[in-house]
């Protein structure tokens, strides 16, 4: 049973098409969470690394319809392997932009819980670096 999710939703004082670069170009990646081996691009595989250049997590990008929406699935070394889904949705806000993300596919158990409560941490972390982006 997988059915655990993470939702999340911030502000942030930039276009959509700015944010959209923040979650899909290799570099900005690198500035908030990690630095994957090329730009996102619709239907392609990807790996992120560590500041030493290890796999840190990879997936797929299952949907890019810039600068609204983009999915992809996702794993990381603590999942054992466990594939899950990142979905954002930029909407267009008066000042700026809502981003909302939608972490979804964790399996619904006591068991599993730790490992939700990581990742929603985690992107509580990863979040709070793209806004300090922004605001420079």
């Amino acid at each position: 049973m997988a059915d655990g999710t993470i939702n999340k939703t911030i502000h942030i004082a930039a276009p959509r098409e700015m944010v959209w670069e923040y979650l899909t170009s290799a570099s900005e990646l690198a500035k908030w969470f990690h630095k994957p081996d090329a730009d996102f691009t619709d239907g392609q595989p990807f790996t992120m690394r560590g500041q030493d250049g290890s796999a840190v997590c990879n997936g797929a990008i299952e949907e890019m319809d810039p600068p609204a929406r983009l999915s992809y699935s996702f794993t990381a070394g603590p999942m054992n392997g466990l594939m899950t889904k990142v979905s954002w949705t930029l909407t267009e806000v008066a000042g700026g932009t809502r981003l909302a993300l939608v972490h979804s596919g964790f399996p619904a158990s006591a068991e599993a819980f730790g490992l939700l409560v990581a990742f929603d941490k985690g992107w509580d972390s990863h979040l709070l670096r793209m806004r300090e982006i922004e605001s420079h």
